[in-house]
């Protein structure tokens, strides 16, 4: 029997439980329990008295945790710089929050590389401290700690970025899936080619080059006698979340409308999503047309042929 509603492929959960198993090892107890195995326990109560506030010990006492589940100190880090993710995760910091504020900068290889510099051995004891005040303020507030507490508020700051990273790679891909059509659209007109831009000589004599962009993703420029004039800006966001597709429209948006004080007339914006076009162009009035990738790729659709004819005409071949 046929099943009329076809198969889903869970491809970004896969991605994500081999990734996960990764951060485990490095960031989560695990990592933290084989790095006690080297330290001699009284220095880790010596530095925990000396760090840490009797009263939190005492709430995680309470709770049969030892202080250092939560409270990062110096012989720790050093015996295993990448615990220092660990307690990122903990408090709720992103890399890019964390490491973009004050002086934690020269931190960043303890957790990318498990490596510690001079400077940042140098200035590890103000880096506890400091993590250790932030720490006590989540102590304060939470009225229950346990292992598997901790473990899940190290996964709520791992999942956004897990689907953030894998959102920018479905973008990388559609932007190149887009660029490969429009590559085969202009075939016949190719005079030269590279990974990251395609030339072509259009009806008129004219050059004409499509080209990846940081903003937009890839734009069409045709060259003039003394000048070059803005074609096309394509903003491509390949996100598969329906839920963030307004933000995307919006980043879209404003990539559209710097392009129009640059010169150009024409803007597209293709989703890798299925939604409401008619939705959408109030979040994005600068959008000449939207698509749908999926449908581009399917050559035999309207969708695909309304974008062939548009590029043809505007870029001046048959």
């Amino acid at each position: 029997m046929i099943n009329k509603f076809r198969s889903l492929i869970p491809d970004l959960q896969i991605s994500f439980y081999y990734r996960l198993k990764t951060v485990k090892e490095l960031y989560f107890h695990a990592a933290l329990k084989q790095a006690l195995k080297s330290i001699d326990i009284k220095e880790v109560d010596r530095e925990l008295s000396i760090y840490v506030s009797q009263e939190a010990l005492r709430k995680l006492a309470s709770f049969s945790l030892r202080g250092e589940a939560l409270f990062p100190i110096p012989s720790l880090l050093l015996q295993n710089p990448y615990l220092l993710g660990y307690y990122r995760l903990l408090l709720g910091f992103s890399q890019k929050e964390f490491y973009s504020k004050g002086p934690f900068g020269i931190f960043k290889s303890m957790e990318e590389k498990g490596s510690i510099s001079k400077n940042a051995k140098l200035s590890l004891n103000e880096l506890c401290k400091s993590l250790i005040q932030s720490m006590e303020l989540v102590v304060t507030e939470i009225d229950e700690f346990s292992l598997p507490i901790i473990q899940e508020l190290q996964l709520l700051t791992v999942g956004p970025l897990f689907r953030g990273s894998m959102n920018n790679k479905y973008g990388q891909l559609a932007t190149q899936k887009t660029f490969d059509l429009i590559k085969e659209i202009v075939r016949d007109y190719i005079l030269a080619t590279t990974p990251l831009s395609i030339r072509i000589k259009n009806d008129s004599g004219r050059m004409v080059t499509i080209a990846f962009a940081a903003d937009p993703d890839i734009e069409i420029i045709e060259e003039l006698a003394n000048s070059n004039r803005g074609l096309i800006s394509m903003e491509i966001k390949g996100g598969l979340d329906i839920s963030n597709v307004h933000n995307r429209i919006g980043e879209a948006e404003k990539s559209h409308q710097k392009a129009r004080k640059r010169g150009y007339f024409e803007f597209m914006t293709i989703l890798n999503v299925e939604v409401n076009y008619e939705a959408l162009r109030f979040e994005s009035p600068t959008t000449s047309h939207f698509y749908n990738l999926e449908k581009l790729m399917d050559k035999t659709s309207s969708e695909f042929f309304h974008f062939k004819d548009t590029l043809s005409s505007i870029m001046g071949i048959k």
